[in-house]
């Protein structure tokens, strides 16, 4: 009978033996796995991958220093601003370094009738702005600018993001005219005299998620010297930021 009751008891003790084993390997593992897991969101080690590399922005354009007797009509003056972009991350900070190649359309509704004056000192024709003197119901000066962008960038390291863009752009206007409708009917005059075809300026985005505020300050001049001085164009608005 003692022998029986030892069989029992050793019976029991192996079994809570194995059980207790079991329960030791399965916390085990889950420690293993919460560690794991706490090391693919450890903020400190965590990696940011690129991002905000598709770019639409629908902006307000204008220009700035205008002469006094030149309206522009902030109303109609819409442009289009579309970049693609390579968004490099440096290292496991929450900044990134991005570059890439865009193109902004550039719209400026305005009074503004662009008058050419031969001057007997400059070589050329100068460019003028003066007031419509006759009914027109459209009058737009657009310019199509290729650009590359360089960006610095900071990122939050969170699952919804806050993002700040500061950078600055270089582009060639590719193409330029004039749209004017009047009683005479719709004409479209390319290749404006003087204009200078450099751009450069600053650009600044902030924003959460995929829509950001945006602005752009250009330091070039839109003319050359044979035209009006002073005047640099600009862009703000909101960017929307798919991918």
């Amino acid at each position: 009978m003692r022998y029986v009751l030892h069989i029992i008891f050793l019976f029991i003790f192996c079994c809570n033996f194995l059980i207790a084993q079991k329960n030791k390997d399965t916390l085990q593992k889950v420690n293993l796995l919460k560690k794991k897991l706490e090391s693919e969101f450890d903020i400190k080690n965590y990696k940011s991958d690129p991002h905000d590399r598709l770019i639409f922005e629908l902006n307000h354009t204008g220009f700035l220093n205008l002469p006094p007797t030149i309206k522009q009509d902030n109303l109609k003056s819409i442009g289009f601003n579309f970049a693609f972009m390579f968004d490099k991350p440096l290292g496991n900070s929450n900044f990134s370094f991005a570059y890439g190649l865009g193109l902004l359309s550039h719209n400026f509704h305005s009074n503004a009738d662009f008058i050419y004056v031969k001057d007997s000192i400059k070589t050329g024709l100068l460019t003028t702005l003066k007031p419509f003197e006759r009914p027109y119901t459209l009058n737009r000066f657009a310019q199509k600018i290729l650009e590359v962008p360089l960006e610095f960038r900071f990122r939050t390291k969170t699952d919804k993001q806050f993002k700040i863009h500061l950078g600055g752009k270089i582009g060639y206007v590719v193409n330029d005219f004039r749209s004017i409708k009047d009683n005479d009917g719709k004409v479209r005059l390319y290749h404006i005299k003087n204009v200078n075809k450099l751009r450069y300026g600053v650009n600044f985005r902030i924003g959460y998620e995929q829509f950001c505020l945006t602005a752009t300050y250009y330091l070039s001049e839109v003319f050359t010297s044979n035209g009006p001085t002073g005047i640099t164009p600009y862009t703000i608005g909101l960017a929307i930021i798919p991918y």
